[in-house]
């Protein structure tokens, strides 16, 4: 008996589960009752009931897995008895998956026609997330859905912000590869040469001092220019590379640019270029000084270039309400409207008018440190008469 009350109760669960509707009607009795798991679902009578399975196949339209625990037969009569099991169930629902552990199922099956069959059902899952019409918690389901749904669109964000980083590094990597493969690389090669040839001749030559002033003027061009390229290297690979926080004080902004000035004499004094600086001796700003240093340096290198010989070159420096302004202004080739459009946009480099090469990353350095300073740069640019650069930083 007690076999054969548990296979007809399997037999309709797993007909219920797999969502064979006339199937599962045969294992009713003719009057079955129900209290499910809804705070509506209890019926008094077979129509009602009926009713409620219908709406639970629509809420519920897909197979369900299902896992038994337990399950107990008592018998009462020789035609009727009480089941009580315990059994795990995963609902799928066109708002997503749900699961319910250890559910409570109860039911009184009576042998009706030759066949046991439910009379009565009790399904005694807790029901606290669960709202008048829902046979399962559909509502907790959609909200648990877009809460899922928010938060893999946050982690798809961070992951695309990861790879847009890690892009950005790579391409920061080859442009840093290339430059010291190439353009570091050319003027080392070119001042062990003149040493190689000083060197090779230095008994021969040794009487000759126009000769070893020649080669110790081009050897003195070609340590500053090593060292200006070695600079912007460093300093730029160590702000991309990095997330370098300015350290703010008290910056006296005559002698920072005096320094820069001092350390660049010898390019523009061999070009006969005169530096007319407008800035006052007390002047000083809260800003990095060390980073400001880099912009200037980069700013008048860049103006030496690119003057002409015997020309000269305007520096002026001056507070405007909040700001410090640093303007670096030269008389020389200028720049067409192409390239002023393109001034920070890209590795692109000039040769100088004295034929100077430079790694194209100067201007890039000066502009990305400047917005480092919460700052800007601006650009003005006359082909044949001259550029002037214009830093405005927070003072």
């Amino acid at each position: 008996m007690e076999e054969e009350i548990k296979k007809a109760y399997l037999n309709y669960f797993e007909h219920y589960t797999k969502r064979n509707w006339a199937e599962m009607l045969n294992y009713f009795a003719s009057t079955f009752t129900m209290i499910g798991t809804g705070i509506d679902e209890y019926s008094s009578n077979t129509a009602d009931t009926i009713a409620l399975f219908e709406r639970e196949f629509g809420q519920a339209s897909d197979p369900m897995h299902y896992k038994f625990k337990k399950i107990e037969v008592f018998p009462l009569h020789d035609d009727l008895a009480f089941l009580m099991a315990i059994v795990d169930m995963h609902f799928f629902t066109p708002n997503g998956e749900y699961e319910y552990s250890n559910n409570r199922t109860t039911a009184i099956l009576k042998r009706e026609n030759g066949a046991w069959r439910i009379t009565h059902g009790h399904w005694s899952q807790p029901a606290e997330m669960q709202h008048e019409g829902e046979s399962i918690p559909l509502g907790a389901l959609i909200a648990q859905n877009k809460e899922l749904k928010f938060e893999v669109i946050e982690k798809q964000k961070e992951l695309e912000e990861q790879n847009a980083h890690l892009h950005y590094m790579n391409d920061v990597k080859n442009k840093l590869f290339s430059i010291i493969s190439h353009d570091l690389k050319s003027p080392f090669n070119a001042f062990m040469g003149i040493t190689d040839l000083m060197l090779n001749n230095f008994e021969e030559d040794f009487n000759d001092k126009d000769y070893f002033h020649i080669r110790l003027q081009l050897l003195n061009e070609m340590a500053h220019n090593l060292y200006d390229l070695t600079e912007n290297l460093l300093s730029w690979a160590n702000l991309n590379v990095r997330d370098i926080k300015p350290n703010i004080r008290a910056t006296p902004i005559n002698t920072t640019i005096q320094k820069q000035i001092t350390v660049l004499r010898p390019i523009w004094m061999k070009k006969r270029i005169t530096i007319n600086d407008d800035i006052h001796p007390d002047l000083t700003a809260n800003t990095d000084p060390d980073i400001i240093s880099i912009v200037i340096r980069n700013l008048l290198s860049n103006a030496i270039k690119f003057s002409f010989k015997h020309s000269q070159i305007d520096i002026l420096a001056r507070k405007n309400n909040a700001n410090l302004e640093i303007t670096v202004a030269d008389h020389g080739i200028g720049m067409n409207q192409e390239q002023l459009n393109n001034v920070f946009a890209g590795y692109n480099t000039t040769r100088g008018t004295d034929n100077e090469k430079g790694s194209g990353i100067g201007l890039i350095t000066c502009n990305d440190f400047t917005k480092t300073l919460g700052g800007r740069i601006e650009v003005e640019s006359t082909l044949n008469k001259g550029t002037t650069f214009k830093v405005i930083i927070p003072a």
